[in-house]
């Protein structure tokens, strides 16, 4: 069995480099380690094409969703949330329903608001009841229904818009 030099060489690479960073370990109290990967997960993100616009505090779903994005296996849309910032949110493009993506919103939004130390719990059931995800003048009413039958694509924005009532009935367009 022939061993690849190239393959040798990173071998060893990677053991001097474990080897380096167990003799900082021992020096380096927990505080200091944290901040060292943090520091270079961040170096790492900001290097990286692939993964550039993602938060310092990345998390391992966002990362599957942004490679799932380069690879084509996922498609982005943008949640417009009026005066706050757009919010982009990961899904897959083939059998998925209104309710998968409400339920991408929901994950997408809640980690939005944990990054921006938002306290407020929200109330999801709350939020349907009141409020139909919109694509254009399109409203996305039946959850088990493919967001493909809607005409929805990569890069598309959504909004919310609320549900009429008509005496005291909710109105089912």
């Amino acid at each position: 069995m022939e061993v690849n030099d190239e393959n040798t060489k990173d071998i060893k690479e990677v053991s001097c480099v474990k080897t380096k960073i167990k003799s900082e370990a021992d020096q380096l109290g927990h505080q200091e380690l944290m901040k060292l990967t943090k520091a270079t997960i961040d170096s790492l993100i900001e290097s990286e094409p692939l993964l550039s616009g993602l938060p310092s505090d990345v998390t391992i779903e966002e990362l599957k969703s942004q490679v799932a994005v380069a690879q084509g296996q996922a498609i982005t849309l943008f949640l417009n949330r009026g005066e706050l910032p757009r919010l982009a949110v990961v899904v897959p493009p083939h059998n998925t329903t209104v309710l998968d993506l409400k339920k991408a919103v929901k994950r997408h939004m809640n980690l939005s608001l944990k990054r921006e130390n938002v306290k407020k719990k929200i109330s999801w059931r709350h939020i349907w009841k009141k409020y139909h995800l919109c694509f254009e003048d399109t409203r996305l009413s039946n959850d088990k229904e493919n967001i493909k039958a809607y005409g929805i694509t990569n890069k598309i924005e959504l909004h919310f818009v609320k549900k009429r009532r008509e005496k005291n009935k909710l109105i089912k367009s």
